[in-house]
């Protein structure tokens, strides 16, 4: 399977709505994306052949239409897509990214409830400082 850093912005759109789903035909997905954007059919369809190519969708060609399924779970390409973001910061910067990422979300007051937890947790046994690691190789 290709990285997930390889899907556009565009792709993850029509996989959130996959996942959404479940499993969907390129009906059902056009329907969804000509709601949300300015996007033709034909661009939507190629998206959809993109994604098969690139393993992350497989279809279901026993079928008329064909039914699309994901190859790789939601959770594993968050948890992929955003490891390969912060695994390129500055270890001294991923606070800040975090915080950004808190204050600029729409979460629920479960989801922040959970965060209050795992940071108490993380507090026990973290360091008092983070060394850059951006000039040396950390051991």
């Amino acid at each position: 399977m290709e990285e997930i850093e390889n899907m556009s912005k565009a792709e993850w759109q029509v996989m959130r709505i996959i996942w959404t789903l479940g499993e969907a035909t390129s009906k059902q997905v056009i329907e969804v994306l000509e709601r949300k954007t300015e996007w033709k059919q034909a661009t939507i369809k190629t998206l959809i052949v993109r994604l098969q190519k690139k393993n992350f969708l497989k279809a279901d060609e026993s079928k008329r239409p064909y039914v699309y399924h994901p190859r790789v779970t939601e959770s594993d390409a968050i948890h992929q897509s955003v490891n390969n973001i912060f695994n390129s910061l500055c270890c001294m910067k991923k606070g800040e990214a975090i915080e950004d990422v808190v204050q600029n979300s729409d979460i629920s007051k479960d989801d922040i409830q959970g965060l209050i937890v795992l940071l108490q947790k993380k507090e026990k046994t973290a360091p008092e400082n983070i060394k850059c690691d951006c000039l040396e190789a950390t051991a």
